[in-house]
């Protein structure tokens, strides 16, 4: 299956690189990285070589939550459906069989943020920020703050969701988002455009 919003990677070691790939938008969702998000973390839970899935962003940041140039004019419906269709990897990832690990840089906020969430673990660089932001833009992270919640507790999540701050990789180790925040340059480098 061929993909360009997200690319895979299986190596000799059972280990396959899943990388968010829009990196000029800051990986965030649109249409077809939802789609594709989702349809490859099918096809790696179903392939025999891999054991592991790690978790990437393509450039500078890690993910920036969802386009929001594919927000306006749709009806009701349309925006349930759209929804809906950007929370899906979301939930994909809780129900495969296969560890997925999100290897975090520069911000995961909004879906990001719930992407971090929805992994098995986070390893994040000490200069990774965490939020649920769309709060900021009018918006709110209803979607996000499920995976957020199991994590940090119904409080903190509310918490992250009402004031829509950012938080350091720190404090979003302090309260359960991710497991470990290791420096920067341990972290390993932020995935190039195409893997």
């Amino acid at each position: 299956m061929n993909f360009e919003a997200v690319t895979i990677d299986v190596g000799e070691d059972a280990v396959a690189v899943l990388t968010l790939n829009r990196p000029d938008q800051l990986n965030t969702f649109s249409t077809t990285l939802a789609m594709e998000f989702d349809a490859a973390l099918r096809v790696l839970d179903g392939d025999d070589r891999v054991r592991v899935i790690i978790l990437r962003g393509a450039g500078r940041v890690f993910c920036a939550g969802i386009d929001l140039n594919e927000f306006p004019d749709k009806t009701e419906h349309e925006y349930q459906e759209w929804t809906e269709r950007m929370e899906r990897p979301l939930a994909t990832m809780m129900g495969i069989s296969k560890p997925v690990i999100a290897q975090v840089h520069g911000v995961a906020v909004a879906n990001g943020a719930g992407v971090v969430a929805a992994a098995d673990l986070a390893i994040a660089a000490d200069t990774a920020r965490f939020g649920l932001t769309a709060i900021n833009v009018g918006l709110n992270c209803i979607g996000p703050v499920v995976p957020v919640s199991r994590s940090v507790g119904r409080k903190k999540a509310l918490e992250l969701l009402f004031f829509g701050d950012l938080v350091s990789a720190e404090r979003a180790e302090e309260i359960g988002l991710i497991n470990r925040v290791v420096p920067e340059d341990q972290l390993g480098p932020p995935a190039k455009r195409g893997g």
